[in-house]
């Protein structure tokens, strides 16, 4: 064999031992370690149906490992740190307001640097406590906050180079769009839609830190038939990533 044959041969064989490496350390990676929060929402929520299909969503991609809490005093608990970010999947004002120490316990875990994901109508929960509002970014005020039918509309995507966001295309969604949330944080727009109830553009998905910590906050997403969208599913796997590690490997 002459020697450039050789050496190609070794370049070959070196190159294919470091790809293995490379999938191997991507397949023994550790995978982000979600909470979801649900266990209560208005009635035309059924959380029941959209929490396993959230869980099935983010586990398919290999990405992550997600455990489900349907009792919101798990946030006055010290195991919550062992989580890198936590997906909240309830809603509704009429749910008493989470203890003193939970909300403390809540805040305190976002401004550590872990990451939080609000869905749909989890903006509308506690409506006494006013640095929820701040934590989550925009809010359902009840008598203030609302939607027009149920159908079809466009989500615009905004940042085109955020981590979250980056290469996706404006999609089109048959959800509930909210409009006239409320709120004065500093927040980034991701994703926004046009309401003929508001008559205005609405924020849809958008970003803000809090503390150390990243909030994703995604308003879609009213029912199964509306998280089965593919786009839907993508923003929640890079939403949730992003909310996680601060930033995505999209795949």
């Amino acid at each position: 064999m002459c020697k450039s044959t050789w050496r190609g041969a070794c370049w070959a064989l070196v190159l294919m031992a470091l790809g293995g490496l490379t999938a191997t350390a991507q397949e023994t990676a550790p995978k982000i370690k979600v909470l979801i929060i649900t266990g209560f929402d208005a009635g035309g929520h059924k959380w029941r149906e959209t929490t396993p299909q959230t869980v099935a969503t983010l586990e398919e991609s290999g990405r992550f490992e997600v455990r489900v809490s349907e009792d919101i005093s798990i946030l006055e608990s010290s195991l919550l740190s062992q989580y890198d970010v936590l997906v909240l999947n309830y809603g509704f004002w009429n749910e008493p307001e989470p203890t003193e120490e939970a909300k403390k316990n809540l805040l305190e875990y976002v401004k550590s640097g872990k990451g939080l994901a609000p869905l749909h109508f989890a903006c509308s929960s506690f409506q006494e406590w006013d640095e929820y509002r701040e934590l989550l970014g925009r809010v359902w005020v009840k008598g203030t906050g609302g939607h027009g039918p149920r159908g079809g509309f466009t989500v615009n995507i905004k940042a085109k180079d955020h981590p979250v966001t980056k290469g996706m295309s404006d999609f089109q969604a048959d959800d509930e769009l909210y409009a006239k949330l409320s709120g004065d944080a500093e927040i980034e727009v991701l994703a926004s839609a046009d309401s003929d109830w508001s008559n205005q553009t609405e924020p849809i998905v958008f970003v803000k830190p809090y503390g150390k910590g990243r909030v994703v906050h995604n308003v879609l997403g009213h029912d199964t038939r509306a998280r089965e969208n593919p786009a839907f599913q993508e923003l929640l796997r890079r939403g949730v990533e992003w909310a996680a590690t601060g930033k995505v490997d999209a795949k």
